[in-house]
């Protein structure tokens, strides 16, 4: 029985010293492991002890921060690695891992050579330890800087006076800024994933078409009238297609609200170009327009026909009546003058109580005396000065033909205006 007993305790034994050699090599290479791990990490690997100094050190905390193991171990990490701006935050953070088992943190750091950067830690503390806290961190330094930029940016766009949107590379918006909806073109559900061609210029072909006139820098401007809750507004708009290595990824539109701006141009071109008293195009605008009617003419073969009209006995109107009453006979006149002829016909107060009036595309004599039978009836019209009076008008009508008459502009002038001289005097015995 003792020697069963023996046997049986040396089996054992053996056994167990078989268990332990297993298990003494598998902590070996679970060590072996752990330092492979530890050295080759991506981040930065620190592990401190209960009074917060460094007690492991790897290559990466090395490559981050400048020191290397031997230079760093036995430091206090806040002491070594944290600025004093940052020191009270870093020792909290510490201070929640210990008691929580986590912490985590952003904040500055110093390097060997004093350069200042941007670290995200998470730190955990290590069981079965005194206290030891493993402190893992990554060098975020680029992409604090990278959002910041983007931020500004951003902040930039949101804050800028103009209307400001993009687009992805198929022109879909992507993004409006703040001063776009002050416009009050459209809600924001209206805006986002339309696209550019559609929303600006009502249809994508017609922005197609605006590509091929992008200048050199990739560039569009032009004007447009787009609808808002406050009337019909026009824009002065830039678009511009951007580019990365010659591949489109956007297009930013720039529109700014020049509505108020473009309504006085408007008016002080109107006024520049028109007699304030009949609305009639002035004579230097005409001069202008009967310098581009012979040109377009010329080219195209065509005639050009300028009648001079001189209203009768208006001296007497303004004798008998009052200058208000001839100011309005005259505007009545020119108003009467616009609604018998066509818009591309030019009505011109030329003088006092003279009309200049220019049709272009003359297609023959039958058009020319159908022309002079509607201006007749037209000046011809009774004009309602008020209840008790109303005056009927009559004038003496002188044409010239471009190029029959003359072949410029001053020339066909003199020319019409001999013309209602000569019939001035047939009618009334008119003498210059």
């Amino acid at each position: 029985m003792e020697f069963i007993a023996i046997l049986a305790l040396l089996i054992v034994m053996a056994l167990w010293l078989s268990h332990s050699v297993i298990l003494n090599r598998r902590l070996i290479q679970s060590q072996s492991r752990y330092q492979q791990f530890f050295s080759d990490s991506l981040d930065a690997l620190i592990v401190i002890d209960k009074h917060h100094r460094i007690i492991e050190w790897n290559q990466t905390a090395e490559t981050i921060f400048g020191w290397s193991a031997s230079e760093a171990l036995d430091k206090e990490i806040i002491d070594f690695l944290v600025p004093s701006f940052e020191k009270t935050h870093v020792l909290h953070v510490l201070h929640k891992a210990s008691d929580e088992g986590i912490s985590h943190s952003e904040n500055h750091n110093v390097t060997k050579y004093r350069n200042e950067i941007f670290c995200e830690w998470r730190n955990r503390l290590l069981e079965d330890t005194n206290g030891e806290i493993l402190c893992i961190a990554q060098d975020i330094t680029a992409s604090k800087k990278t959002l910041e930029q983007l931020s500004k940016r951003s902040t930039a766009l949101e804050g800028a006076g103009d209307a400001i949107l993009y687009t992805d590379h198929k022109g879909f918006i992507e993004y409006a800024n703040r001063s776009f909806f002050l416009l009050n073109l459209s809600d924001p559900d209206d805006v986002y994933g339309a696209h550019i061609g559609i929303y600006l210029f009502k249809e994508r072909l017609t922005f197609s078409a605006l590509q091929s006139q992008f200048d050199s820098n990739r560039t569009w401007k032009g004007k447009i009238t787009k609808h808002s809750a406050n009337g019909n507004k026009i824009l002065s708009v830039t678009i511009t297609a951007i580019y990365d290595h010659q591949r489109l990824i956007s297009y930013v539109a720039n529109l700014h609200d020049i509505t108020k701006l473009s309504v006085h141009i408007d008016a002080m071109t109107h006024q520049a170009h028109h007699d304030p008293l009949t609305g009639a195009t002035n004579r230097n605008a005409m001069n202008d327009r009967l310098l581009h009617a012979i040109e377009r003419a010329k080219r195209a073969g065509q005639k050009v026909a300028l009648f001079f009209i001189d209203l009768n006995d208006f001296k007497m109107v303004n004798d008998s009546y009052g200058h208000e009453t001839g100011d309005k006979l005259l505007s009545e006149v020119a108003r009467n003058l616009r609604q018998c002829l066509r818009t591309s016909d030019t009505i011109c107060r030329y003088g006092g109580d003279e009309f200049v009036i220019i049709i272009e595309e003359i297609q023959g004599q039958e058009h020319i005396e159908t022309v002079l039978r509607t201006i007749e009836t037209a000046i011809n019209k009774p004009i309602i000065i008020d209840a008790q009076t109303t005056l009927k008008v009559k004038a003496s009508i002188g044409m010239a033909l471009y190029p029959d008459d003359a072949t410029d502009a001053q020339m066909l002038i003199k020319a019409a205006d001999t013309s209602m001289y000569v019939i001035k005097r047939k009618k009334i015995g008119y003498t210059r």
